[in-house]
């Protein structure tokens, strides 16, 4: 640990919450043009996937920006043992796993504190508009997400900080934080069911990513969870009806 608190050290501290400042930037833009109007926050949210890869878009460069100065690269981020292959028995478990918990906390804490499935996040888009989610959404998660808050946030944070384990749960705590505002609406119950349903898959993640940290695998059942985000978001853009279906019985 450092024992000198630079201006280097307050970025790398202030770092993990830079894609939530830039979710909130972003949900504000259609407000702002919208003239303010609260009402119409909820149709301007459903352009959220567009944001989402646009900020995934800005975290990956960011990121290799970042590296470059320091002379690394980018598969650096992602694992200790990167050119090791991957194991099956490991693959097999992990990835369900990954969907049980990503899913169950999406479904559980959803109908546990507002008593309905998130609507918000599945409104139907032009057809071209999800073809494009449907391709650049879980790719551009699949890396920038993992590799940001724990493969880049973490290492440096454990450089600063006593606690090895602070490291982990600090940038997991905002990682979880940034889906309160994808989409940006001023709900409480939008904003601490989104923050809730993450925590029990970002809990697995800190735990394993402390064994090995290795986050290849993890990275593709993340892409896939927002795979099937995707796919639902096609659904619905192909029949509107369907959409309209789920609203009624929310």
């Amino acid at each position: 640990m450092n024992s000198k608190f630079s201006a280097r050290d307050i970025i790398i501290y202030l770092f993990p919450a830079f894609r939530s400042a830039m979710f909130i930037l972003f949900g504000y833009i259609p407000l702002w043009l919208s003239g303010g109007n609260q009402d119409g926050l909820l149709e301007t949210a459903k352009w959220w996937p567009l944001s989402f890869i646009v900020v995934n878009l800005i975290t990956f460069v960011l990121l290799k920006s970042q590296l470059k100065k320091e002379g690394k690269s980018f598969t650096s981020l992602i694992s200790d043992h990167y050119k090791s292959k991957l194991k099956l028995k490991e693959i097999i478990w992990v990835i369900p796993l990954m969907l049980v918990l990503g899913m169950g906390g999406l479904v559980g804490f959803s109908l546990i504190i507002s008593g309905h499935l998130p609507t918000a996040t599945l409104q139907p888009l032009p057809l071209w508009t999800a073809i494009i989610v449907l391709v650049f959404l879980p790719l551009s998660v699949m890396f920038t997400e993992l590799p940001f808050y724990l493969g880049y946030c973490t290492p440096r944070l454990k450089q600063r900080s006593a606690l090895p384990v602070f490291s982990i749960v600090y940038p997991l705590f905002f990682f979880a934080l940034q889906h309160s505002f994808i989409p940006l609406l001023w709900d409480t119950q939008h904003i601490l069911t989104r923050f809730l349903v993450f925590v029990p898959l970002l809990i697995f993640i800190g735990i394993r990513y402390t064994k090995d940290h290795d986050l290849r695998i993890m990275m593709i059942g993340h892409g896939i969870l927002d795979l099937f985000t995707a796919i639902q978001l096609l659904v619905v853009s192909i029949d509107p009806a369907l959409y309209e279906i789920m609203i009624s019985n929310s």
